[in-house]
């Protein structure tokens, strides 16, 4: 298959989704209307209740951005100086960052082979007397199934935070990323299947952890106890309230996306799909191949397309590469496999349908080892 279509380095595939218009400015003049911007007397919990509702949670607590969502989280669970998180090898920066900004110690933890779940075995060699928290990251919105650690971290009364950043939509074992673990975080950055532009939320069944959360997000409530300003504003909540109700389409066509180029892989050839279970559905934030074999060939001639994959793009690789994260540094030789062999495509309903007919082309031929035209 051949399209007249052709991207190559210097003209790379746009991978960035800019959502149509649904109706956000009459959002937004409703809350200036309305005088209130700072989170408004209606609009905030209008939002908050949606989105609980829409991910099958009993609360939401809409924060400034996905770090905040982090940081708060693990407030909550009193991370503090002088504990450790367990945190996957797999993850970005964004995601350990707000371990430190709580002045505690992260522990990077491998994964099971080809897969961004955390390795039982490494969990359990890592626990300690001073792991506070885990987090758990279905990274590039990929479900990660972590039902083999949690009777370990629940025995050993630690909490799961999961990252879900990327994760909105994503299904693990039929339920929403974000709802599995003590605590759902996410962010709604201009990148997110979700954008408020700059934003973030987060999702949790027990509500004494969601009082205490909102708590600390919004000053202490003036009260006299200690908390921050992560409160989102009103015009950015009247974004995200319109943006969610195209969330489900938007799925709908990443997956069609995604399976058009799926179909076209060559059988027995050297990429295939991150796996998942029975029971998942990614959100496909990312389509994610694998390469069984010839990863630093694979990678580069994707490169040479202008389909760059994270490991050079972004310069993705285990977190303890980093420099903030190399004291502490661990083995963890899953985490690198899948760093190197992990392909990211574009799948987003804004390319148009002769660019995904020539990613589909340009990865088949790449599986077959041919050179991209």
């Amino acid at each position: 298959m051949t399209t007249d279509t052709a991207y190559d380095l210097d003209n790379p595939v746009d991978d960035r989704y800019s959502p149509p218009p649904c109706g956000e400015l009459d959002e937004i003049r409703a809350v200036l209307d309305d005088g209130r911007l700072s989170g408004g007397a209606h609009i905030l919990p209008v939002y908050e209740r949606t989105l609980a509702h829409r991910f099958g949670a009993a609360r939401a607590i809409a924060v400034n951005s996905g770090t905040s969502a982090l940081h708060a989280a693990l407030i909550a669970f009193d991370v503090r100086p002088g504990t450790e998180v367990l945190v996957p090898a797999t993850a970005p920066l964004p995601t350990a960052m707000p371990i430190l900004t709580c002045g505690a110690t992260p522990v990077p933890v491998d994964t099971l082979p080809n897969s961004l779940a955390l390795d039982p075995t490494d969990v359990d060699r890592k626990l300690t007397a001073r792991t506070r928290a885990a987090i758990t990251l279905p990274l590039w919105g990929y479900p990660n199934d972590e039902r083999p650690i949690t009777g370990l971290l629940a025995d050993a009364g630690v909490p799961v935070i999961e990252d879900a950043a990327q994760a909105h939509g994503t299904r693990i074992a039929n339920q929403h990323a974000g709802t599995l673990g003590h605590v759902g975080c996410f962010s709604t950055h201009d990148r997110k299947l979700l954008s408020t532009g700059e934003g973030g939320f987060i999702l949790t069944n027990d509500h004494e952890l969601a009082d205490r959360i909102d708590y600390y997000t919004h000053l202490g409530h003036l009260r006299g106890g200690h908390g921050v300003n992560y409160k989102l504003a009103g015009p950015l909540a009247a974004i995200g309230l319109r943006r969610l109700t195209h969330l489900d389409a938007q799925l709908t066509q990443r997956r069609r996306n995604a399976e058009r180029i799926l179909a076209a892989l060559p059988p027995g050839g050297p990429l295939r799909e991150l796996p998942y279970g029975v029971q998942d559905k990614p959100n496909y934030y990312n389509l994610v191949l694998i390469a069984a074999a010839r990863q630093p060939e694979i990678a580069a001639a994707f490169h040479a397309a202008g389909l760059s994959p994270d490991s050079i793009r972004w310069r993705y690789q285990p977190l303890y590469h980093q420099p903030l994260f190399q004291p502490y540094a661990t083995a963890c030789p899953n985490a690198e496999h899948l760093a190197t062999a992990a392909i990211q495509l574009p799948v987003h309903p804004q390319l148009a349908e002769t660019t995904v007919a020539w990613i589909t082309d340009q990865t088949a031929r790449i599986a077959q080892g041919e050179t991209t035209a």
